[in-house]
């Protein structure tokens, strides 16, 4: 009889011969639609019946059967497989830093060492001299501040001493003066010319203070307008009209700073017309009271208008330059707002040195100077009578005395500083010979090798006497593992590496260690990609820790299967069980009738069936067994027994739906 059978699935039959693997098998039973009863029913014995006569007569051949499995539940996981090198998580070669001849060697090959244990050392000869001068360098800063400060309290106390001296003095001096007498005829003329300067100077300084605060009046009203010009930008109007075209003309960024500019303005504008409409007419004032009164409201204009020139200076700096002002012009401005803040501030010192010669009680001091002279005169008009004084005399003996008492209390404030200084110098000198020593002992630490982990000292390079560089070209190592953590460096593939997690589990067998699986955990995933051929992939290392009496050694290679998803107890059947129909998956069940399911996880050989089937039940499916050796009879009639089970066996027709 011949079997004309579709292209298709004559070109999967025909492949299946030329190389019957698993796969194959697999995409025949998944492609493979039933087109009649009549195909359904001889697809089992093409299959079986091509399959041994072409590989039948082999010593080890594949069989193909069809078997009835009961639907279970099992375990899926979804791995990642992929091949790596073993290499030492902790492992490094360590030398010395600096160039030195070796003395000693605290521990042989083999030994376990600890973190921080002194494994071997360089001669310490240089070194240790080095921090033993830096000690007495140290040392001898130390004494030096010390002496000093000691001596610090016995020289002030020296010059104390001779202030109090002077104080004393002083005093004595000043109740000589009031008992001293001298000639009244020596002195009276004198007294007398005394008088009439005195009167002089009164009138004149009543007119010069009148014209100091006229001249002042004026000089604010001239810093007030430089200001407001640097300000708005253009020249500006004395007087009222001041007020009204005042404006900034620049750009700025502090909207609050240009708020208390304007504030400054309008105090400073309004103080100026108050002062003027008060004193209309100073400078032809010879009233001390009004002076005085005159005097203090300009000082208070003054302070508004420099209060003005240091808000205006401030928001100067927050000048943004534009078309109109560039940033040179903007550092002009700012250098004319500062003249204008210093020209207020010597202004005010004038005011104040004018305000200094009234009184409390409101008299100008030369009006003092003369009550003092004619009072001086009345009793040395007196003294005439009397035939006395040496008063001048006891005077000039009180100022000598003055000055040697202010010399030496300017003696003792240069004491205080000096020694100061002196002490401050003497410690930052200690300070920088302590930071020398302890850059010493550091240094020393340079000519020990010590442990930096816990680990097995794998190989010791050099011996005691040998000598050691201190560059890139010295070769002799001290090599320290520690052999309890491994890591396994594989590279994946872009598809695979975003499935995999830090953390996840990961099972690894190793050549070296047949028919044993060892647990790992994935623990980095390098995000740089590396290009092979075209091909991108990234590494990923797996921390492997073995357990006892296992040798595992750097270099070995390792299979690694990465469990990216996971599923316990789920129903699953196997994967040459399912058949598809355009996007759905069926199975057959034990009658041949098609049975459509909703598929999960697969882990190759097995599929998750999360809809459409149930625990116990029964479907068809296909199982390919390798055979080795001749198969006897009984083998032989057994297996033609389960290819009854192949689907479609049985003259059972099509799957509903499939015609």
């Amino acid at each position: 009889m011949m079997l004309c059978l579709p292209n298709d699935f004559s070109m999967m039959f025909l492949s299946l011969l030329r190389r019957p693997t698993f796969s194959h098998v697999a995409a025949l039973c998944s492609t493979l639609r039933w087109k009649s009863a009549f195909l359904g029913f001889t697809l089992p014995i093409v299959l079986v019946g091509g399959y041994q006569l072409v590989w039948g007569s082999n010593g080890s051949d594949q069989t193909i059967t069809g078997e009835i499995v009961t639907v279970g539940q099992r375990d899926i996981a979804l791995t990642i497989k992929a091949l790596g090198t073993v290499t030492l998580a902790n492992e490094q070669q360590l030398r010395f830093n600096v160039l030195g001849t070796v003395d000693k060697i605290h521990v042989e090959e083999g030994a376990t060492v600890k973190k921080d244990d002194l494994i071997a050392e360089l001669q310490k000869t240089d070194p240790l001299a080095d921090i033993r001068q830096a000690e007495l360098s140290v040392n001898e800063a130390w004494l030096q501040v010390q002496d000093l400060e000691a001596s610090k309290g016995e020289q002030i106390l020296t010059a104390q001493n001779s202030v109090r001296s002077l104080e004393r003095q002083l005093e004595e001096a000043y109740g000589d003066v009031v008992s001293g007498q001298q000639e009244v005829e020596n002195t009276l003329e004198q007294a007398r010319r005394t008088v009439l300067e005195k009167e002089a100077a009164t009138e004149k300084a009543q007119k010069d203070m009148a014209s100091a605060i006229g001249k002042a009046i004026t000089d604010a009203d001239d810093l007030l307008d430089s200001i407001v010009e640097v300000l708005n930008g253009d020249d500006v109007v004395r007087g009222a009209t001041r007020y009204d075209v005042f404006e900034i003309a620049f750009q700025y960024n502090d909207y609050s700073l240009k708020n208390d500019v304007e504030f400054a303005y309008y105090d400073a504008n309004n103080a100026y017309n108050a002062l003027r409409e008060k004193y209309p007419s100073i400078a032809n004032e010879t009233d001390v009271h009004t002076l005085r009164s005159a005097l203090a409201a300009t000082i208070e204009v003054v302070q508004e208008i420099k209060n003005l020139a240091d808000i205006s200076y401030d928001f100067l700096k927050t000048a943004v330059p534009s078309n109109d002002y560039t940033d040179a012009e903007i550092n002009t401005l700012k250098g004319t707002m500062n003249t204008a803040r210093q020209s207020a501030i010597t202004l005010i010192g004038t005011l104040n040195t004018q305000q200094a010669t009234l009184t409390t009680q409101g008299v100008t001091t030369t009006q003092q100077a003369l009550e003092k002279a004619r009072e001086d005169l009345a009793i040395l008009e007196e003294q005439k009578v009397n035939k006395v004084t040496s008063a001048d005399t006891q005077q000039r003996t009180v100022s000598n005395l003055n000055d040697d008492l202010r010399a030496k209390q300017a003696n003792l404030e240069q004491t205080q500083t000096s020694l100061d200084v002196q002490i401050s110098q003497k410690r930052n000198t200690l300070a920088q010979r302590t930071v020398s020593l302890e850059k010493a002992r550091r240094a020393l630490e340079d000519y020990e090798l010590r442990a930096p982990f816990d680990g097995i000292v794998r190989r010791i390079d050099f011996q005691v006497g040998d000598k050691l560089l201190a560059d890139a070209s010295e070769t002799k190592y001290i090599v320290l593992e520690n052999p309890d953590y491994f890591i396994i460096t594989v590279e994946l593939d872009q598809v695979d590496v975003v499935n995999v997690k830090v953390g996840q589990k990961a099972s690894i067998t190793l050549d070296a260690i047949a028919n044993e699986v060892f647990e790992g955990t994935v623990d980095m995933i390098d995000t740089t990609p590396v290009t092979t051929s075209g091909v991108v992939s990234y590494e990923v290392k797996i921390l492997l820790q073995p357990p006892e009496g296992r040798t595992i050694l750097s270099g070995m290679t390792a299979t690694v299967k990465i469990e990216v998803d996971a599923r316990s107890a789920v129903v699953a059947v196997p994967n040459l069980a399912l058949h598809t129909q355009g996007s759905r998956s069926y199975v057959l069940g034990e009658d041949g009738s098609s049975m459509f399911v909703e598929t999960g996880l697969t882990d190759g050989s097995y599929t998750e069936i999360t809809e459409g089937l149930s625990v116990g039940d029964r479907i068809q499916s296909v199982n390919v067994s390798l055979n080795t050796g001749s198969t006897t009879q009984s083998e032989r009639q057994q297996s033609s027994r389960r290819s009854s089970l192949v689907p479609g066996m049985g003259g059972g027709g099509p799957p509903p739906g499939a015609l």
